[in-house]
């Protein structure tokens, strides 16, 4: 049995560090919370920004392993204008806490989109956010911010809402075995 335990002890030795994937569903969080719309109002000749937070659970045990990377794989909206000409843009920030998503890095940038009038206009919300939020995918719980700014360059105020439809990250994590 020794022989066993020794042989299989550098068996694992010899494969070294494996790869753990994880999707996490940020969107299920959210979903039917209002967490999931962001309105907006934008007065003439103005830029505003209106935002959402959102509390996320991970699968505990990361604590020992380190992350190889974080990426946004399947993420979209809709921004469903109802008035007036303009642009919407999404911002989305990680953190420990709540308060915290208010005072940490830009983790992604999606560019503005134009809106004008009545319509409803899909945003495709993808990107790799590596380095900037490593450390808080291995704890228990994180904090997310999704933020539209818009601006208003014309005479009537632009209103409507974003909804965000999906949200999925992909977080692989380098296994520590020992």
């Amino acid at each position: 049995m020794k022989a066993f335990a020794a042989a299989l002890l550098v068996f694992v030795a010899a494969c070294g560090e494996g790869k753990a994937i994880f999707n996490v569903d940020v969107y299920s969080f959210m979903q039917g919370t209002g967490n999931d719309t962001i309105r907006y109002l934008i007065p003439p000749a103005t830029s505003v920004t209106a935002s959402t937070v959102q509390k996320v659970s991970l699968p505990p045990g990361f604590g020992s392993s380190g992350v190889d990377s974080v990426k946004i794989t399947t993420g979209s909206a809709n921004l469903m204008n109802t008035a007036g000409s303009g642009t919407i843009g999404f911002r989305l920030y990680f953190a420990a806490d709540s308060a915290g998503t208010f005072t940490a890095p830009v983790a992604l940038d999606i560019p503005a989109t134009a809106v004008n009038g009545v319509e409803t206009v899909p945003v495709s919300i993808t990107g790799d956010i590596s380095g900037v939020v490593d450390s808080l995918f291995k704890q228990n719980v994180l904090w997310m911010r999704v933020a539209a700014t818009g601006t208003n360059g014309g005479a009537t105020p632009v209103t409507g809402k974003g909804v965000l439809t999906s949200l999925l990250i992909r977080v692989v994590l380098q296994d520590k075995v020992f």
